[in-house]
């Protein structure tokens, strides 16, 4: 049966993901890898990555997860998205969008067709493209539900570090989608 899309960055898909609680049950690949194909794909998404290249890096992700490490990691969640986020830097810059229709996968639905994006999503991955790569990268982070401690332990920077560059990129933020409104700053 085929799932509804999922429209990206709505709560029930971005709630926060406590690194101490036990992110997943590990007898449950099924549900993990549907909750969370089309939550990695927003997650590339606003990192500047095509629902494509999303879709190519959340797979190579997912595949190296399986079979050994599925029951062994501790966070599961955020492993997966620091090892898609690598996969999709090393994806090649000049890859063209394919010219065929992606195949569908087992069950009749697509990953990609699976995210959709609101006008005001696409404003903003729109805007999250014009940032730098440390705040874009770091804003996904956040917008993917991770706290700053969290983002601060998977991405290797210090907690100060992460609020800077999140208090920077909202400010980038509001200037590109010209929600300033117009309060007197001499």
């Amino acid at each position: 049966m085929a799932e509804p899309p999922v429209t990206a960055g709505t709560e029930a898909q971005h709630r926060p993901a406590v690194l101490s609680q036990p992110a997943v049950q590990r007898d449950n690949f099924e549900a993990f890898y549907t909750r969370e194909m089309r939550a990695v794909s927003v997650f590339l998404m606003h990192q500047g990555a095509t629902p494509y290249e999303a879709a190519d890096a959340a797979h190579e992700a997912i595949a190296k997860l399986l079979p050994d490490q599925w029951r062994t990691l501790e966070h599961p969640r955020a492993w997966l998205r620091v090892t898609a986020q690598r996969c999709y830097w090393r994806q090649d810059d000049c890859r063209t969008l394919p010219t065929d229709p992606v195949p569908d996968r087992p069950g009749g639905t697509c990953p990609v067709a699976e995210v959709v994006l609101t006008d005001t999503q696409q404003q903003l991955v729109d805007a999250l493209q014009q940032l730098t790569p440390g705040r874009r990268t770091v804003m996904a982070w956040l917008l993917d539900g991770f706290d700053y401690a969290e983002i601060a332990q998977m991405l290797g920077m210090t907690p100060a570090a992460v609020r800077q560059n999140i208090c920077r990129a909202r400010k980038d933020l509001i200037a590109i989608l010209d929600l300033d409104q117009g309060d007197a700053h001499d």
